[in-house]
């Protein structure tokens, strides 16, 4: 279930509720005193959203730090949904202020505050922070959210997490592809060490069983060009 704060009468909020009833969400109008929209299944969620000129008159009066701090000691997951564009906002201050925001420089000044704030809630607290394009899409990113609520998600790796030995000298080769721990093994124990193996011949090389031209031509290419940056 979706609880929605009782005196949220916007246009989001109507439009979440008219989503809700077409994906048949359950919700209820409840006053919150943390948070626009609040759920909760396997974690507690709540959601503050916020057109960009109300992000920007809350980042002026600093309210906005204070409201995510309320927020991430409340509940397990904090999200603060920014929609509309900055120029919105601007004009918005524009048309309240009798224009005295219109100069490119405060544009400009109001920007950096602008997305200032959003790194500084990313970095500096739990909140995690979203910011789409128009209201609708906001509707959606508050449905998307509850229909997670339930579902586990895991990240899938790409590229094997190589496993990391007690002997540099090991890591360093089996970074090369090709070359498994025990050749690398190998090859220290008849050559001794990197800067000697650098200065091989391929058929010294291949003299290793399960290394053949190719691969030993990348090791070489690989130690010299390691050698010669540090150099």
């Amino acid at each position: 279930m979706i609880i929605i704060d009782s005196r949220e009468n916007s246009l989001l909020a109507k439009t979440i509720i008219e989503l809700c009833e077409k994906q048949r969400v359950q919700y209820s109008k409840e006053w919150l005193e943390i948070g626009d929209y609040v759920m909760s299944a396997n974690k507690s969620v709540a959601i503050e959203a916020k057109s960009s000129a109300d992000f920007l008159a809350s980042i002026r009066n600093k309210r906005i730090f204070t409201q995510a701090s309320n927020m991430v000691d409340n509940y397990d997951i904090s999200i603060i949904l920014i929609y509309d564009d900055i120029n919105s906002a601007i004009n918005y201050l524009n048309r309240k202020e009798n224009k005295k925001y219109d100069s490119i420089a405060w544009k400009n000044k109001l920007k950096t505050m602008f997305v200032g704030a959003i790194g500084a809630l990313q970095v500096q607290t739990n909140v995690k922070v979203l910011w789409v394009p128009d209201l609708t899409s906001a509707a959606h990113c508050v449905l998307a959210t509850h229909s997670h609520l339930d579902g586990s998600f895991q990240l899938k790796k790409q590229l094997p997490k190589r496993t990391r030995t007690d002997d540099l000298r090991i890591d360093m080769l089996t970074q090369i592809k090709g070359v498994s721990p025990t050749k690398a093994k190998i090859l220290l124990k008849v050559h001794g060490s990197i800067a000697e193996i650098s200065q091989l011949k391929i058929e010294q090389i291949t003299k290793i069983e399960g290394i053949g031209k190719i691969l030993a031509n990348r090791i070489l290419k690989t130690l010299n060009e390691e050698k010669e940056v540090r150099e």
